[in-house]
């Protein structure tokens, strides 16, 4: 068992007299302050497992504000039952179970960065697999770069060694315009992205095969169908599709939003995505709210954990990275 998580599990439970059953996650957004910078930080997924777990993001912070590179950090999601205090910050112990299994993370950051952009870090998580005496995570990596020209949808991965492959671009997905931000479906039947291949930028849907691996679909080069998601796009740009159970959010600034981009979420009933509904003043503002990802917590916590990034006042630098708390995908459906 993964000694980290078994500590943190102790954390959560070692007073005999505990007050706090469940933690609940601030409604109102808070600044990721341990891993922003004064540059922008943004684009940011993370892997749903452990309240200790990877934290991968976009940053231009490498190169001083030029181009942006995927960045990887440690990410402590604790909450006490004893106090009731909630802890999101940073974990910069290198001795942990939890960093040791994903420091290879950084392999993959190696062979993905350029000298271009690179966006939209997106992680599959694979299980947990042993190199002789030592045990590593495994990942399908995803994310987009515009190394030659417009950004394409590229993919790494680590299932047949401790080391990363080179990037390969998922060729059934890509135009010569931006396609950018993919997410699967937690059935895993089909990739949705978006792309300015028609001028603004909107939701796209190409079906996958549930028969066969997530690495078998992004490796395959035969033509496949890739639709525009009419319901979820609009006349204005619609980016950033996230996908967490039945419910996917976004970024759009579409008309009726509080300015700038907004945050919005979708709803999938019965095979159809509903019309987009935006989260609101407590998380949207006149400035711009960006890349959405939501992270269930399970049963510790009455809801579940977004992070996102806004260029709002009040934080670092540029673009931060905030977090809040939203409902549990089976509530979206009754705000």
């Amino acid at each position: 068992m993964d000694r980290s998580f078994l500590f943190l599990a102790l954390i959560l439970i070692s007073c005999d007299s505990r007050q706090y059953n469940t933690a609940t996650i601030p409604p109102s957004p808070v600044n990721l302050t341990d891993i922003n910078s004064v540059y922008d930080d943004y684009n940011s997924n993370s892997p749903n497992f452990g309240e200790t777990s990877p934290l991968c993001f976009s940053s231009n912070r490498n190169s001083n504000g030029i181009s942006f590179d995927i960045n990887f950090k440690l990410l402590d999601i604790i909450a006490s039952h004893s106090t009731g205090k909630l802890t999101v910050s940073e974990n910069t112990s290198r001795n942990l179970d939890v960093y040791l299994s994903n420091e290879n993370i950084n392999d993959a950051l190696y062979k993905l960065n350029t000298s271009s952009n690179e966006f939209g870090p997106y992680l599959i998580r694979q299980g947990l697999r042993h190199n002789g005496n030592n045990s590593y995570e495994s990942y399908v990596f995803l994310f987009s770069s515009d190394f030659e020209g417009s950004q394409d949808i590229k993919f790494l991965h680590n299932l047949n060694s401790v080391s990363y492959t080179q990037p390969q671009a998922i060729a059934f997905l890509n135009s010569p315009k931006d396609d950018a931000y993919p997410t699967i479906t937690s059935d895993s039947s089909a990739l949705y992205f978006c792309s300015n291949r028609k001028g603004d930028f909107n939701i796209y849907k190409a079906a996958l095969n549930k028969k066969t691996t997530v690495l078998e679909n992004l490796g395959d080069s035969s033509p496949k169908d890739v639709i525009e998601v009419t319901s979820l796009s609009s006349i204005a740009d619609d980016k950033c599709p996230l996908i967490v159970d039945n419910v996917m959010v976004f970024t759009s600034n579409r008309a009726g939003g509080f300015g700038g981009f907004d945050l919005y979420y979708s709803i999938l009933k019965d095979g159809d995505w509903s019309a987009p509904i935006n989260f609101g003043d407590k998380v949207n503002t006149q400035y711009d709210e960006y890349r959405p990802f939501i992270k269930p917590l399970g049963k510790d916590f009455t809801n579940d954990f977004m992070i996102f990034s806004s260029n709002r006042p009040g934080g670092k630098g540029g673009f931060d990275l905030y977090y809040v708390g939203v409902p549990k995908a089976d509530q979206f459906a009754q705000q």
